[in-house]
């Protein structure tokens, strides 16, 4: 029951929040709060009562150990013990999910063993909502939580606006929302916000999204079942997937904030234009944002300060000590990423494409090399993030190799195919592409249109495109009009096959 769903926009939607404010009103937060726990869990269950097991036993599991960590704030010894056994015992079964196929091949191939795949099912969001609640147990280990009832805890670690594909919250950004609330579920302004960042988010996905699959499938699928792809083709397929996994993976998080907003909760950005990042530092600082603070604050900055005092005890020279303590962390950091978003080489590399990325850029800057212009950057940054979600959209490091090649100059490289070659309607995909990434590049998106009424959990930026105040949303009737046109299109467009790609990480 995905946010487009016909299902979830008709029932589930309507009947949820009916059913939240009327128990705000008669009830109060805190029971209003248990009815959305309920309703997450009802969500969940739409997908499988198999899954639904499994995040329960996840949900109980980390919600004893985090209480145990928040009483023993202290018992430094015992409380580290329980702190490593309950992210073990997250990571194992994240790992036993996602991976222990990818491991039966890796065996294969070096072994030349031939154990077959286990029947495993992958439960929808293992990644977002196990990630979650590891940095629920860390923050409960430094003292930062309060003790929480076992229905908060729920409601927050199965939120379904973001349990199936995020953002990644952090526990005190929804827990300090849930207490000693004196507003109203029935907020009109607060609903009108909420319904129309879910209507930009809809759109985004139905119509800008779904429109650029098939030039994207046609071109990926066609080259991994062994057609010839021409470069024009080629690129054309990569940008196609480039927009078509923006709209869709920012579509989504634009609904999750909207939805958040009807249900009285503000949720962290996850996007802020990052295909206007000049630099592929600052392109993770504006992708993604929510999986970037995750794996900054718990993978990068703990090794980062290790290898710091380390390289100062050694006294290493300057450019050993950036390899050792900015490098090399960074390059760790987002292989873990990389593998955090699936199982398969092409996730190993392209976390190590980034990773090596964004070590060579931050070097570039700590060793003050002469500066590129401001185009030259940006070209730069995105022929990094294209390459990258090449390698991420392939099924295999074959398939990966062979556009590549062919889109920057080096089809020599690739072996001579015997199937037909790819063929798109490069007009009708140029047609989508051309005005798309014009959107992209020109057009304030979705946080700034809605500035004035700042409904996220970030702090608000002090500088926004220069085209905001031009478009700015207003609680007036044009703005109702434009919503409701954009729900309708978007309604009328819902394709029955149409899943977010990131359900499938």
């Amino acid at each position: 029951m995905p946010f487009n769903s016909y299902e979830f926009l008709v029932l589930f939607l309507p009947c949820t929040f009916i059913a939240f404010a009327l128990v705000q009103h008669f009830k109060g937060w805190s029971n209003a709060f248990g009815v959305l726990a309920a309703a997450s869990l009802i969500f969940y269950a739409q997908l499988s009562w198999k899954l639904l097991a499994i995040l329960l036993v996840s949900v109980i599991s980390n919600f004893v150990i985090g209480s145990v960590l928040t009483r023993s704030y202290g018992a430094e010894k015992a409380s580290n013990k329980l702190l490593i056994g309950g992210i073990l015992g997250n990571l194992f079964a994240l790992g036993y999910f996602k991976y222990t196929n990818f491991f039966i091949d890796i065996t294969n191939q070096i072994t030349g063993s031939g154990f077959d795949h286990l029947s495993i099912i992958l439960p929808i969001g293992i990644s977002f909502y196990t990630f979650v609640q590891i940095g629920y147990l860390i923050e409960a280990h430094g003292g930062r939580t309060e003790q929480r009832s076992i229905v908060k805890y729920t409601a927050f670690a199965t939120f379904f606006p973001y349990v199936t594909a995020g953002p990644l919250v952090m526990q005190k950004e929804i827990f300090d929302q849930m207490e000693n609330r004196t507003d109203r579920a029935l907020d009109g302004q607060r609903i009108a916000l909420g319904l129309s960042i879910f209507a930009m988010g809809l759109f985004k996905k139905v119509v800008f999204a779904d429109s650029l699959a098939p030039f994207a499938n046609l071109a990926f699928d066609g080259v991994a079942a062994g057609g010839v792809v021409d470069p024009v083709t080629a690129w054309t397929g990569s940008l196609a997937y480039t927009l078509q996994l923006y709209f869709d993976f920012s579509g989504y998080s634009d609904m999750a904030i909207g939805l958040g907003t009807i249900f009285g909760l503000k949720l962290p950005l996850n996007f802020n234009s990052p295909f206007k990042a000049t630099s592929i530092s600052d392109f993770w600082q504006r992708w993604h944002m929510t999986m970037t603070r995750f794996f900054t604050n718990y993978v990068f900055s703990p090794m980062a300060m290790n290898g710091m005092r380390k390289a100062m005890q050694k006294k290493m020279p300057a450019f050993p000590k950036f390899v050792f303590a900015g490098g090399w962390p960074i390059i760790f950091t987002m292989l873990v990423a990389g593998i955090w978003h699936g199982s398969g080489w092409t996730f190993v590399f392209y976390g190590l494409l980034h990773g090596i990325a964004i070590a060579i850029n931050n070097g570039w800057k700590q060793f003050n090399l002469p500066k590129l212009g401001v185009i030259s950057n940006w070209l730069l940054t995105m022929s990094v993030v294209v390459s990258g979600l090449v390698i991420f959209r392939s099924p295999d490091m074959t398939t990966a190799g062979t556009m590549l090649a062919t889109m920057w100059g080096a089809s020599s490289l690739v072996p001579a195919g015997m199937g037909e070659p790819v063929r798109l309607v490069l007009i009708e995909a140029w047609a989508f592409i051309l005005p798309l990434g014009i959107i992209v590049l020109c057009v304030p998106n979705t946080q700034e249109i809605l500035s004035r009424h700042w409904i996220v959990s970030d702090a608000k930026p002090q500088v926004m495109s220069k085209l905001t105040n031009l478009i700015q949303w207003k609680p007036n009737a044009g703005w109702a009009f434009m919503v409701a046109a954009l729900l309708v299109f978007a309604f009328s467009n819902i394709g029955s096959d149409s899943s977010f790609l990131y359900y499938d990480f």
